[in-house]
């Protein structure tokens, strides 16, 4: 699932209010944010998530501009800080203390809280919260020098603004409510994409000699599997897959038919359901949310909603996943529960889907060195909390955790979703779902999207 993941609420008092309950998004009506508006889908994204909010309820303001207060909370919160209290009769001052002991405001600034910052500010701040450095060379703007402002262009944050042959930073100038919602939106998006699970090795290294082995077993890497027996074991005729006409893995036999799906998050951007639909697709599976591998605070996907109200007004069935950093059942629990207000009001058909992932040692994951014991305790938490809400759960993974990880005697209630990017599967158990392609290119959707397979016994 090539899961990124952030430390993220962002949260902005005056013209960007507090985070709502996931359950709480509702439809933007600005009348002053507009489709064709360049701003429009920083805007929506962020409102329909909860993350922003209007200077009325159906006015945005996208010309007014942001004091240092605000920005400090925003870019703060999106590095992963926690709230802060005021320590004096100002909203903002607790902010401006951590950022002031933490040295993260440029040499100088002498602003107070409710005053203009401008773009340079704004650039310095963040480079210095993020500690960010240069990824390129040279210099694109015409109108500055500032490190600050070079950084963020590497980095994609702050793209310019062409004035003829000449691409302009204006650092001077104050930054309007639509580009901060832009310049947030992207910075959640740097924060967001960190380093994704090593690939695992293609050589396996020798294997042990076993020794009183209890039970059948077999060996996966080197290491010895024990077969659990209680789970079915994979039945599924690899001969049998066939691709289709729309590029689509496709199986069929005596027992099984298929369904064709696709998983997405707010990787994929705004997707067009009705070309995925009219392309083949039965069924998606949704990214809700995700817990941050540093602080360990729950966000909602920035387009989770409007994944999935486009792909129900589609008829494409209906799942989601929620991509854990539990470290206990009690957050396992918490995920799932945060999974079902989301849902709340809402028909799915797919199940609901606990995707834990690792993290490489030395990124800070607060995931790091967890027990096999307690991560199969998060997952049975999660799923039991699903369950006894009405709903279908399961375990997605690939071979090396369910093989080497995951003790599958406590999740032998539970269907698997198998990630696995083979012509073929070999995964020795039953799996109703295998994701087999992270490469896939569906009309409606730019880039590239995994691919997936419904296993569905004929009846």
């Amino acid at each position: 699932m090539k899961q990124k993941i952030i430390s993220l609420l962002l949260l902005c008092t005056l013209a960007f209010s507090l985070a709502v309950p996931a359950s709480a998004a509702k439809t933007m009506n600005f009348t002053d944010v507009k489709s064709s508006d360049w701003y429009y889908d920083s805007v929506k994204s962020l409102y329909e998530s909860g993350i922003i909010n209007g200077t009325t309820a159906t006015t945005f303001s996208p010309k007014g501009t942001v004091t240092l207060g605000q920005a400090l909370k925003m870019i703060l919160l999106a590095a992963g800080y926690e709230e802060q209290a005021p320590t004096t009769a100002h909203w903002a001052s607790g902010y401006y203390r951590l950022a002031a002991k933490n040295n993260f405001l440029p040499s100088g600034m002498t602003l107070t809280l409710d005053q203009t910052i401008n773009r340079l500010q704004i650039a310095q701040i963040i480079v210095r919260v993020l500690d960010l450095k240069r990824t390129g060379s040279g210099n694109p703007f015409s109108d500055t020098t500032d490190s600050a402002a070079l950084i963020l262009y590497d980095h994609g944050i702050f793209t310019g603004a062409p004035e003829g042959n000449k691409l302009m930073f204006h650092p001077q100038s104050s930054i309007t409510r639509a580009e901060i919602s832009a310049v947030i939106l992207r910075t959640y998006q740097l924060v967001e994409s960190m380093p994704e699970e090593p690939e695992e090795p293609e050589t396996p290294t020798e294997p042990e000699t076993p020794s009183e082995p209890e039970g059948d077993y077999f060996y996966f890497r080197g290491k010895k599997v024990y077969i659990v027996e209680e789970i079915p074991k994979n039945t599924y005729d690899n001969n049998l897959f066939q691709v289709n006409e729309n590029g689509f893995l496709t199986y069929d036999s005596d027992e099984y038919t298929c369904k064709i799906g696709i998983d997405v998050s707010r990787y994929q951007g705004s997707i067009d359901w009705a070309a995925v639909k009219s392309a083949g697709v039965d069924f998606a599976m949704l990214r809700l949310g995700y817990r941050g591998y540093g602080t360990g605070r729950i966000v909602l996907d920035t387009y989770f909603y409007q994944n999935l109200q486009g792909a129900l007004a589609n008829d494409i069935e209906v799942g989601v996943y929620f991509f854990s950093q539990a470290i206990s059942p009690e957050e396992g629990a918490e995920e799932a529960q945060f999974c079902l207000n989301a849902l709340e009001g809402y028909s799915i058909t797919y199940p609901i889907v606990f995707d834990w992932e690792p993290y490489p040692s030395g990124t800070g994951a607060r995931t790091e060195g967890l027990d096999d014991k307690i991560l199969t305790q998060c997952a049975v938490a999660f799923c039991d909390e699903v369950e006894n809400a009405g709903y279908q759960s399961m375990v997605y993974s690939n071979l090396t955790y369910f093989y080497l990880h995951f003790d599958l005697n406590e999740l032998i209630n539970y269907p698997f979703w198998l990630a696995q990017y083979n012509s073929r599967p070999s995964f020795y158990y039953h799996f109703d779902i295998w994701q087999y392609g992270d490469s896939g290119n569906v009309p409606g959707i730019d880039g590239n999207v995994d691919l997936n397979i419904h296993f569905v016994p004929k009846k």
